[in-house]
């Protein structure tokens, strides 16, 4: 009869068989390997600090059979890029999970593939959970910390938890050798949006604005239910705010039914309403409340 601790040992190793059939090695720089997960039979999603090139990326698969890919696009926002295989393959496309129901303390494991096309696996739990986060221009739906360690080669592959599902892309360069795993929630939607356009769309208006204090007099004068505000310090000549309206020495309070503490309250309506779409804005103008629509744009590329 096997003991627990057998039981347990071989359904680890079972499961991370399981995934890693959707795991592979990226050779995207000279001399070094990172992991990759497939995400369909034509794209592979990895760490995007991993490539150094555009086109000849070495992708490895079990057995060290390797096929030719390129880049598809990438998100430095996210951290990660996609790659578009050259030629058919054996990629099993990786079965994702939801992050949602994670608790700390939980076992999770994190996969990847050498040079050689070998599984190898680093086990631990998830030491901290938190909701949406930003970090410069980092942006996460999720943030998940697994106390484990992603050794050399390891960013760009998978995290899987007790149902052996992915539930997100690891990373030791985004906090600067730090574990972490992007959700499979980020992956799944900027992936998508790589394919189609080769870049994530940043959603924009047109505005340098700085916070400030709305006096209580003010607010009562204007009838404003609210005490801080982004005032417009700039506004970009044909971007999407001057089209709609907004003037310098404007007062934005609420945007899209959000109020505002600082510039980053801003950014989080924006990417949540995203490009393409409009919103109601109030300002304050000469002490006077005022509405406008804006249609929220998408920056430039440089």
């Amino acid at each position: 009869m096997q003991s627990i601790w057998q039981q347990l040992s071989r359904e680890i190793s079972d499961q991370v068989s399981h995934a890693g059939r959707s795991v592979v090695a990226v050779n995207g720089r000279s001399g070094q390997t990172s992991a990759g997960i497939v995400w369909t039979p034509e794209f592979v999603l990895t760490s995007a600090a991993s490539i150094r090139q555009d086109k000849d990326i070495g992708i490895i698969f079990e057995a060290g059979n390797r096929v030719s890919a390129r880049l598809a696009g990438r998100d430095p926002n996210s951290g990660f890029a996609l790659l578009k295989l050259e030629q058919k393959s054996e990629a099993v496309p990786a079965e994702f999970g939801p992050t949602d129901s994670l608790a700390v303390g939980e076992l999770v494991v994190a996969i990847a593939r050498t040079r050689r096309g070998n599984i190898v696996a680093s086990s631990g739990i998830l030491s901290g959970l938190m909701g949406e986060w930003q970090m410069g221009p980092i942006r996460i739906d999720q943030f998940i910390r697994p106390d484990l360690t992603l050794y050399s080669g390891f960013s760009g592959g998978a995290l899987i938890g007790p149902e052996g599902k992915i539930l997100g892309m690891t990373s030791a360069e985004i906090l600067r050798g730090k574990s972490i795993a992007i959700p499979s929630s980020t992956l799944l939607k900027v992936a998508e949006e790589l394919r189609e356009k080769g870049h994530v769309a940043t959603p924009y208006v047109g505005l340098v604005m700085q916070p400030v204090s709305i006096p209580e007099k003010l607010q009562k004068q204007s009838d404003v239910d609210a005490s801080t505000g982004l005032l417009v310090m700039h506004v970009e000549e044909s971007g999407p705010a001057e089209t709609s309206g907004v003037l310098l020495g404007d007062i934005l309070f609420d945007l899209h039914g959000q109020s505002f503490e600082d510039l980053g309250d801003l950014q989080s309506v924006l990417r949540r309403v995203g490009s393409g779409h409009d919103v109601k804005a109030s300002l304050l103008r000469g002490g006077r409340k005022i509405e406008l629509t804006i249609s929220i744009g998408e920056r430039p590329l440089r």
